[in-house]
């Protein structure tokens, strides 16, 4: 499993892209790939279909800081997830602008988290939750509200600037 990769992750200095789709990490494996790629240039992760829920994020010690590209799809995340995914949007240098999260478990609850954890974030440009049939109205008036919330002039100039690209299904 991911223990063998530790090794080859840690001492690897050109790896940029990791496809690790399909593969039964689950939580525990995908947090222990963190830890091991701390310290690596990859900038592309994809661990679609791979039976992670949670994810723990200690900004300062298990990240990778240059990473750009996470994709976390078809997964089982919800809103305990999210609050780990909010760790990563909050700061500590963290650099992703793409994040994928379709078909997960994220609800109404999961989408206020991560609304709330996009706030000021400056690096995400393009979020992606298709699928995610949790969401409900009020869950997408939060993230539209987060791109442009007219309720008032300073409102409007504090809205979250940054994200260009938001993917999701629109409820009748």
């Amino acid at each position: 499993g991911v223990r063998s990769m530790v090794p080859f992750l840690q001492n690897t200095a050109h790896l940029r892209w990791l496809d690790l789709d399909d593969n039964n990490l689950q939580s525990e494996g995908f947090n222990l790939l963190l830890r091991a790629l701390r310290g690596s240039p990859i900038k592309n992760l994809s661990c679609a279909r791979c039976g992670i829920r949670s994810i723990e994020i200690d900004i300062n010690n298990c990240f990778p800081q240059h990473l750009t590209f996470l994709n976390l799809s078809s997964n089982f995340i919800n809103a305990d997830g999210c609050h780990g995914l909010a760790e990563l949007l909050q700061g500590g240098g963290a650099r992703v602008s793409t994040l994928l999260l379709n078909k997960n478990e994220i609800d109404d609850d999961a989408v206020a988290i991560l609304v709330d954890a996009l706030q000021n974030n400056k690096s995400l440009k393009e979020l992606r939750l298709r699928g995610n049939d949790g969401i409900s109205n009020q869950g997408q008036i939060l993230l539209l509200k987060l791109l442009n919330d007219i309720s008032s002039i300073k409102a409007t100039l504090l809205s979250n600037h940054t994200l260009e690209c938001l993917s999701l299904e629109i409820l009748d």
